[in-house]
């Protein structure tokens, strides 16, 4: 008998569950179940912990993930920042001008692109992308210097 209770209870709780995540906006569903599965991770390592069948140390390691979650993404931050500052050192070429450019000439095109006179149309397109996959606003750049780099390329392959 008491099955047949259990058997209902989680029929109904289904459906519960059915309904609700049908009719709940997208990012609060995503919310709830994080938060749930993180619910279900820390009783389950406080059970293992409490029954004996986890070493106290995992335990506090456990207890520990959340706190590593919630921090991670200004650990990834910050190590972004350090490996961008490792290139910048490394880099002998200096980073392209800080202001827009309102009137662009060769010299300034070559400058910002850190090429010489006379570059040929394969080491324009070499630079620009090897500049825009450090200074697109994707990876941590600004729209303005990304739109700098772009302007200069366009304005030297116009003179090839």
């Amino acid at each position: 008998m008491i099955r047949l209770f259990l058997l209902i209870a989680i029929v109904f709780g289904a459906l519960y569950l059915i309904r609700w995540f049908l009719t709940t906006p997208a990012e609060t569903v995503a919310s709830s179940i994080r938060k749930s599965l993180w619910l279900i991770v820390g009783l389950g390592l406080i059970l293992l912990a409490v029954t004996g069948k986890l070493n106290i140390i995992f335990a506090f390691i456990g207890s520990a993930i959340p706190l590593i979650v919630k921090n991670l993404p200004n650990l990834f931050r910050v190590l972004g920042l350090v490996k961008s500052i490792q290139s910048a050192r490394g880099d002998s070429q200096p980073p392209p001008p800080q202001h827009p450019v309102k009137t662009m000439g060769e010299e300034k095109a070559l400058s910002i692109l850190g090429l010489k006179k006379g570059a040929t149309k394969k080491d324009i397109s070499s630079a620009h992308k090897r500049l825009m996959q450090k200074y697109h606003p994707d990876k941590g750049g600004s729209e303005e210097l990304a739109g700098q780099i772009n302007q200069a390329k366009d304005f030297l392959l116009k003179l090839l």
